[in-house]
């Protein structure tokens, strides 16, 4: 049996996740990688998407909205900005909010509106490939 690893998902607003896996992959900011146990030392930016969690008898996936990824001595933690399961996404909101984005994109006068807007469309399209993937 392939040997297990702790990882704990916190947000803001408090403990998420945790439990003992056997493979994290996670979307980070220079692309998606997988985490086993005795993984080298690593901290990296996630950008918004799923984090697919493999335990003993089955696969979970959960939705990030960004935050940062750090592993060492067989403990993972993802501090993200948001965390969802299938069952919390509300499809119509993250409709919504993928508009009010374009919309905002469209209107943006400086480029700090245009980073917020593609933030925020990147997070509302995350979310909308998520609840399509169930």
């Amino acid at each position: 049996m392939s040997k297990l690893f702790s990882l704990e998902i916190v947000t803001p607003y408090g403990s998420f996740f945790k439990g003992e896996i056997l493979h994290v992959r996670a979307p980070g900011v220079e692309g998606d990688f997988g985490v086993l146990a005795d993984h080298a030392p690593l901290m990296a930016g996630l950008r918004p998407g799923r984090l697919r969690c493999e335990d003993p008898d089955e696969s979970f996936d959960f939705l990030i909205t960004g935050g940062f990824f750090e592993v060492h001595s067989n403990r993972a933690v993802v501090m993200a900005e948001n965390a969802m399961r299938h069952e919390d996404v509300d499809l119509e909101r993250a409709i919504r909010a993928r508009d009010r984005a374009l919309k905002t994109l469209a209107d943006a006068k400086t480029l700090e509106e245009q980073e917020e807007a593609r933030t925020n469309l990147a997070k509302a399209m995350a979310i909308i490939h998520f609840a399509e993937e169930e």
